[in-house]
C-alpha cells in the first residue's frame, strides 16, 4: 500500500473518530471521543436539563435542537457545528430570569487505553501559573479558563475544549477523572453570573470548539488560527525593545529617578548604538506620592523637568516615554478624588470594593462601566497622549474582571446590559484603547490573558519575570537588596517564565504579543550559567524586551548578551515536552524552527532547574527533520562543533543551566553553521549566503550596526582547505577531521560587509 493511500485511510479513521452523533432519546451527543454529553442551563437558581424540557425539538438537516421550558418559560436553542456547539437563551415568559451555567458539555471523554495518564492544559486565565497536569492525580476537579487541551500520552490520542469566542461570558472547562466509573469527564460551560434577561430579550452563548486527533500540539496552534479568524485582533507591526531598570538601581531611595532615566538613555544610545530599542519605561515614579489616582499629579521631587520636557528629551535620543498605569485603582488616602469618584466605585454587601496592597496601601475599585470612570479615564490618556507618551503597562487589570480570574467580585456593575465579567471588563480597556490612540502601545498586566483580545496589543502571561524592586523594607521579599539571584522557583524568576512561554507559545502573534519574558537582567553578580537561561528565554519567545540593568554600568561582557538580543524576532518556539512533563515536573525542551533566507535549521533549547544533571535525547524525529539526513549541531553557549548527528543527539544539561544547539542540515561544501552575533545565529545578521560549486566558493555577507563586530563560522567538509587562509581562525576537528572557520566581521559604518572564502581539494 502507498504511503498516499495510508494516509487517505488515517485521515477517514480519523472523520469517523470525529463523527458527530445525537441519541433523541436521552436529549444528549457524541463527538468523537466526547461520549453522551449532556445539556443543562441555570434559570433563576434551578438548573434545567435537557431532559427537564416539555418540549425537544430535533431538526437533523440544521443539527439543532430545541428545548422548550415551560417553568420558568425559557426556549433554548442548541446548535451543533461540524465541530462547534452554541446556544442562544430566549426569555418566553413575562418576568425577567436571572442565568447561571450554560453547559454545552458535560460527558465522558473516552481516550482509548491508559486514559488515567491523561494530563490536559490548565489556564489560569490571567498571569498567575498555569501549566500541564496530570488529571487523576489528588482526584481533584480542574478549572480551565477558555481552553483546556487533553492528551492521552499512552494512546497518543488528544482532545481539546476550546471556546472559540469569549469576550462577552466566563468560559470555563472542568476536567476531572471519575474514581467510580474508572472514566475521564469533562463539563464545559458559559457563567452567566446571574445576568437577568429581559422578557421577550434573546442572549447568545459563546461558541464552542470540539477537536480530536493525536498532536495537542498541532490542536493548539489550530484553536489560535481559528479565534484570531475570529476576532480578527490588531497585531502590533513589530516586536517592541525598551529600559526600565530597577533592577540594580533604587530609584526611590538611592538616586533620584530622572536621573537614572536620563544617565540610562543616554547610555543606552552610547554603549548600544544601532539597536532597535524605542522605550523607556518610567513605573510609579512620575505619581505625586506614588499614589494610584494621582496620574496626572507629576511628581517634581522624582521628576523636577517635568512630562512635556523629559518627553522632549528623550524624543531627541529617539524614545517614546513610556507609564505604568494601574487604571482602576483609586488610593484610599486620596480624599478629594474619592468622595468625588464614591458613585463609579465596584461595590460589594453595600461596601465598596477594597484592594490590598502592601506597598501602595488599598485602593478603591472604579467601574469600568460607570460614564465617570469612562471620563475620567478619557481625560487622563488623552493627557498622556498630548505629553507623547506611546507606551503603557495597565497594571492590576483584575480587580474590574470579576470572577474572571480574580476574587474582587462586585454586586454589579453599572451598565445592567453587559454580562458580568469578561464584557464589562472589556467596556473598560475599550475606553483606554480609544484615548491612548492606535499609534499607542498597550501592555496588560496582572489581570486576564486571553480575553485581552483585540483591545490589548500586548499581554503579560506570567509573573514578573527579571524585574527587581526598591530598597522598601521587610514587606519586599527583595529586602535588603533590589534583585534575587540563585533560585530558578522563585516568583521572579526562570521556571515560571518558562512555563508561561510553554502554555501560551500558540497565542503569540495571533492573538496578541504574548509576553512571557518581562524584563531582561543579566548583569553581575547574576551567574553566567543564569544569565545564559535569561538570554535565551528572550532569544527563543519571540517577545518584547524591556532591559532591568543600568547600562550605564553595566559589564562589557554581559553588555554583549544584550546586543545578541536585537533586533527582535517574532517567531516563538514550541515545547516539544509540554504534555510530557506535567506539573509539578515542567516543560525542558523547546524548538524554534528558524526560516532565513538563505537556509533553514532548528534551535533547540534544554533546560534544567535542577541540582543534579539532566540527560536528554532529542529525536529528530520530534522536530519533524528527514531522519536520514545528517544534520550539523552547535552549541551556541559554549561555541562547540558537536559534530554530524543522524536521528537524535545526546545532550547533557549541568544544574542550573541551559543548552542551545543549533541544528541543520549537513551539506557536501563548506556552509555556515554559526555565529556569535545574536541569539539566533544566522537569520537577524546574515543577509545572504552562496555557494558557488564551480569555483568553490562560499560567500557570506552579514549586517550589523556600525562599530559593531562578531564571527561568522563555517563548517568544512573533510577533504578540503582554504586556499587564502590568511585573516582566518581554521580548526581541524579531532573527531571527524573537518575543520571549523571562524570570520571575523568588522562593520564600520552600518553596511553590510561581503566576504568570500575559497577552498581547494586535498587529498
Amino acid at each position: 500500500m502507498t504511503r498516499l493511500s495510508l494516509g487517505l485511510l488515517a485521515a477517514a479513521a480519523l472523520a469517523h473518530a470525529q463523527s458527530f452523533s445525537f441519541d433523541h432519546a436521552h436529549r444528549s451527543f457524541s463527538f468523537g471521543g466526547l461520549q453522551n454529553a449532556r445539556l443543562s442551563v441555570g434559570v433563576n437558581g434551578q438548573t434545567l436539563s435537557a431532559g427537564d424540557a416539555a418540549t425537544a425539538n430535533w431538526d437533523a438537516r440544521a443539527r439543532r435542537l430545541e428545548l422548550i421550558f415551560s417553568a420558568p418559560a425559557v426556549v433554548w436553542t442548541v446548535d451543533f457545528g461540524a465541530d462547534t456547539v452554541s446556544s442562544t437563551i430566549r426569555n418566553a415568559g413575562t418576568q425577567p430570569v436571572r442565568l447561571g451555567l450554560c453547559r454545552l458539555v458535560d460527558g465522558e471523554l473516552r481516550l482509548g487505553p491508559g486514559a488515567e495518564k491523561t494530563t490536559a492544559l490548565v489556564l489560569s486565565g490571567w498571569h498567575n501559573q498555569s501549566q500541564v497536569e496530570t488529571v487523576q492525580a489528588s482526584g481533584k476537579h480542574r478549572l480551565s479558563r477558555t481552553l483546556t487541551q487533553l492528551y492521552n500520552p499512552v494512546a497518543r490520542s488528544a482532545f481539546q475544549l476550546g471556546f472559540l469566542s469569549f469576550d462577552r461570558v466566563t468560559a470555563v472547562h472542568e476536567v476531572w477523572w471519575d474514581q467510580a466509573s474508572q472514566s475521564l469527564r469533562v463539563s464545559s460551560y458559559c457563567d452567566f453570573e446571574g445576568f437577568a434577561l429581559a422578557p421577550g430579550s434573546t442572549i447568545a452563548s459563546e461558541t464552542l470548539g470540539l477537536n480530536g486527533g493525536a498532536d495537542p500540539v498541532q490542536s493548539l496552534n489550530s484553536w489560535a488560527d481559528r479565534v484570531q479568524a475570529h476576532y480578527q485582533p490588531r497585531i502590533w507591526p513589530k516586536i517592541p525593545g525598551g529600559w526600565v531598570g530597577w533592577s540594580w538601581v533604587d530609584s526611590f531611595h538611592v538616586e533620584n529617578y530622572e536621573d537614572v532615566v536620563r544617565r540610562n538613555a543616554r547610555a543606552v544610545r552610547e554603549r548600544l548604538p544601532g539597536l532597535d530599542i524605542e522605550y523607556l519605561w518610567v513605573s510609579i515614579g512620575n505619581l505625586e506620592d506614588g499614589r494610584a489616582g494621582n496620574w496626572l499629579r507629576w511628581n517634581r521631587k522624582n521628576f523636577p523637568s517635568g512630562p512635556r520636557t523629559l518627553v522632549r528629551d528623550l524624543g531627541r535620543l529617539d524614545f517614546k516615554l513610556g507609564l505604568w498605569c494601574g487604571a482602576f485603582w483609586l488610593n484610599s488616602r486620596l480624599t478629594e478624588d474619592v468622595e468625588r469618584m464614591r458613585d463609579a466605585f465596584l461595590m460589594r454587601d453595600g461596601k465598596p470594593l477594597t484592594v490590598p496592597h502592601k506597598e501602595l496601601g488599598d485602593m478603591y475599585v472604579l467601574d469600568p462601566t460607570h460614564p465617570k470612570t469612562k471620563e475620567f479615564l478619557k481625560q487622563v490618556f488623552s493627557t498622556y497622549r498630548e505629553w507623547g507618551v506611546r507606551y503603557y503597562m495597565i497594571d492590576f487589570l483584575y480587580a474590574i474582571s470579576g470572577t474572571t480570574p480574580g476574587s474582587f467580585v462586585p454586586d454589579n456593575y453599572y451598565d445592567r446590559s453587559l454580562v458580568h465579567g469578561p464584557e464589562a471588563y472589556r467596556e473598560g480597556l475599550k475606553t483606554i484603547r480609544e484615548a491612548a490612540g492606535p499609534d499607542t502601545y498597550l501592555l496588560s498586566s496582572t489581570g486576564p490573558t486571553l480575553l485581552n483580545v483585540g483591545l490589548m496589543d500586548a499581554v503579560r502571561v506570567g509573573s514578573d519575570y527579571g524585574e527587581g524592586r526598591s530598597l522598601d523594607g521587610p514587606a519586599q521579599g527583595f529586602y535588603p537588596a533590589t534583585f534575587v539571584i540563585n533560585s530558578p522557583r522563585y516568583w521572579t524568576s526562570h521556571l515560571a517564565a518558562t512555563r508561561a512561554l510553554a502554555a501560551h507559545f500558540f497565542t503569540h502573534r495571533k492573538l496578541f504579543l504574548a509576553d512571557s519574558g518581562n524584563v531582561f537582567t543579566v548583569d553581575q553578580p547574576i551567574a553566567r550559567s543564569d544569565a545564559e537561561i535569561t538570554a535565551t528565554l528572550f532569544g527563543i519567545n519571540g517577545g518584547p524586551l524591556m532591559l532591568g540593568d543600568d547600562i550605564e554600568r553595566m559589564s562589557p561582557e554581559r553588555l554583549e548578551m544584550i546586543k545578541q538580543q536585537f533586533p527582535r524576532l517574532p517567531q516563538c518556539a514550541v515545547p516539544l515536552d509540554l504534555f510530557e512533563a506535567p506539573a509539578p515536573d515542567y516543560p525542558k525542551v523547546f524548538d524554534l524552527k528558524v526560516n532565513g533566507k538563505w537556509d533553514q535549521w532548528d534551535l533547540v533549547a534544554v533546560f534544567n532547574y535542577e541540582s543534579t544533571p539532566l540527560e536528554r535525547k532529542v529525536a529528530f524525529e520530534r522536530l519533524g527533520l528527514d531522519v536520514g539526513r545528517p544534520q550539523l549541531v552547535w552549541d551556541f553557549w559554549n561555541g562547540r562543533y558537536l559534530g554530524v548527528h543522524s536521528g537524535a543527539v545526546e545532550v547533557s544539561v549541568a544544574p542550573y543551566s541551559v543548552r542551545l544547539l543549533r541544528i541543520a542540515r549537513a551539506r557536501a561544501h563548506p556552509w555556515v553553521i554559526s555565529t556569535d552575533m545574536h541569539v539566533r545565529q544566522g537569520q537577524a545578521e546574515i543577509a545572504d549566503a552562496r555557494w558557488d560549486a564551480a569555483r568553490q566558493e562560499l560567500t557570506v555577507k552579514a549586517t550589523r550596526p556600525a562599530g559593531y563586530r562578531g564571527s561568522v563560522f563555517v563548517h568544512v567538509p573533510k577533504g578540503l582547505a582554504l586556499k587564502e587562509p590568511a585573516g582566518l581562525w581554521i580548526a581541524k576537528d579531532a573527531n571527524d577531521s573537518s575543520l571549523i572557520v571562524r570570520c571575523a566581521f568588522e562593520f564600520k559604518d552600518g553596511t553590510p560587509v561581503e566576504k568570500t572564502l575559497r577552498f581547494k581539494t586535498i587529498p
